[in-house]
């Protein structure tokens, strides 16, 4: 039984120093959106569970203004997803356990190009791609 309240408060101070207090909710009822530009961003948040293919059947089945391509669902699918949960049969983090060499050799280059930095790891016995140092150059 899922024992979270489906609301909280949310407390600051307005402009003019008084306490304020306002309810927000963290359950909502995807029906009411439908046909809205939104929709589609929640049945994927709501349906984790679900292949890619089974969502775009769904929002094919909506219609209207709901149609997205599988593309689309794949590229923003991941916003949703839990971070701590495997996925699929993509490699593991850090496999090698050379992440924090690599990020600190790219600290001591900052002004060095993703295509060089991919060439520099190498050097010293690192291998990642250029994705990965993009995604990674600012840690």
């Amino acid at each position: 039984m899922d024992t979270r309240k489906p609301t909280g408060a949310l407390e600051f101070d307005s402009p003019s120093g008084k306490r304020q207090s306002r309810e927000v909710n963290y359950v909502l009822d995807i029906r009411d959106y439908r046909g809205r530009a939104g929709y589609p961003w929640l049945v994927i948040a709501a349906n984790p569970q679900l292949s890619v293919y089974a969502l775009w059947l769904w929002l094919l089945s909506e219609g209207g203004k709901n149609e997205r391509g599988e593309s689309w669902i794949k590229r923003r699918r991941w916003l949703f997803q839990d971070p701590n949960v495997a996925k699929g049969t993509g490699g593991q983090a850090n496999a090698d356990g050379k992440d924090g060499r690599a990020v600190k050799i790219m600290r001591e280059n900052p002004t060095m190009s993703a295509r060089n930095l991919v060439r520099l790891l190498k050097e010293n016995g690192i291998r990642r791609g250029k994705d990965w140092v993009l995604k990674h150059k600012c840690d």
